[in-house]
């Protein structure tokens, strides 16, 4: 028995001299893979971070995967994995399925992140740098500049999801709070007020994609 607990004595010390080699060589990866850790606060400010993920995948991430597996984000294969986590979270946040801010980004930018609009619009989900800077105020993110925060597609991601929904509160139905999406929420007004009728192609367009994104069905697990 007191040879047993010798043996364990050393056994746990041995542990404890290893513990932080293995903590240290862990955090190196990680700084490596540039996977920040979760969103801190910084002067009351809140910065975007992607949120680490597991090797298991649900059948809806993989859906989501391969629905932005068609297309070119600008962004390395780990980044485009870790955005489909933090899209699926960010939209829970607010109430809305993802599939439905997949179809914005489609109609948008393609999920290209660097894209910019001839009016100015940057990033995923095109938004003008005075709305982006407006939505980082409200839901305190730290705003670095309109580029370096746009063109983070956290960033870009999390306000533009924030922006949605305050539409969603100020119009009375999805529709006509992603019409104001494209044309501004104070010109959709001002045609409401005029009894003008309003556009719906951009509308409709998300919403045909939406529709599409619902009913694809998951890729076969071995598949991806």
């Amino acid at each position: 028995m007191k040879a047993f607990r010798n043996l364990y004595l050393r056994q746990l010390k041995a542990w404890f001299i290893f513990l932080p080699v293995i903590s240290l060589f862990t955090l190196l990866l990680t700084e490596d893979l540039a996977i920040p850790g979760p969103i801190t606060q910084v002067a009351k400010k809140k910065t975007v971070a992607a949120p680490v993920s597991l090797p298991f995948r649900t059948a809806h991430e993989m859906k989501m995967d391969a629905i932005m597996g068609r297309f070119k984000t600008g962004l390395k294969s780990i980044e485009n994995r870790h955005l489909i986590d933090f899209i699926h979270q960010e939209s829970r946040r607010y109430g809305f399925d993802p599939e439905l801010i997949l179809a914005v980004i489609h109609i948008e930018s393609s999920f290209y992140n660097w894209s910019v609009s001839k009016k100015g619009a940057l990033g995923m989900m095109q938004l003008i740098p005075a709305t982006g800077r407006a939505m980082a105020k409200r839901t305190s993110v730290s705003w670095k500049g309109e580029k370096e925060s746009l063109f983070d597609p956290y960033v870009n991601i999390r306000l533009g999801i924030r922006y949605l929904y305050s539409l969603t509160q100020q119009f009375p139905n999805l529709h006509t709070a992603l019409t104001a999406y494209n044309y501004g929420p104070t010109r959709v007004r001002q045609m409401i007020r005029r009894g003008k009728k309003l556009p719906t192609r951009y509308a409709n367009r998300i919403l045909n994609a939406y529709v599409s994104y619902l009913r694809m069905q998951a890729p076969p697990r071995n598949a991806t």
